[in-house]
């Protein structure tokens, strides 16, 4: 589990993107920091140390203990909060949501007929 600190616009794409896809806020927070570990490299150098209040928002997010290792080694390597990173992870992971495993919608491949009465 972590507290990501998140930035009040990434909240708000956060908080879109769990009502779009019917999830809760938690579960599209990890999906979105696990997209953000596959482009971890793409971390800026200088992350805060810390994110204002004012400026941001932070809730719990159950991530599998896996990603949970790895956000706490690059904060470890990087001298930043857990919460730090994990808030960057996921604006990292809001710039690539189209990555985020779903369901494919059903294609048909004979257009739908309008329902009889034995239908």
């Amino acid at each position: 589990m972590v507290l990501p600190r998140v930035l009040l616009a990434d909240d708000h794409a956060l908080k879109s993107l769990a009502t779009a896809r019917g999830w809760y806020v938690s579960e599209a927070a990890a999906k979105l920091i696990n997209v953000g570990l596959q482009h971890a490299d793409e971390l800026p150098d200088d992350l805060p140390r810390r994110v204002s209040h004012t400026e941001s928002t932070d809730f719990t997010a159950r991530i599998p203990l896996t990603d949970n290792e790895v956000v706490r080694a690059i904060a470890s390597e990087r001298d930043r909060s857990i919460s730090v990173v994990a808030g960057a992870l996921l604006h990292l992971g809001l710039r690539y949501r189209n990555e985020i495993p779903g369901q494919i919608p059903a294609q048909y491949t004979t257009p739908e007929r309008p329902l009889t009465k034995a239908s």
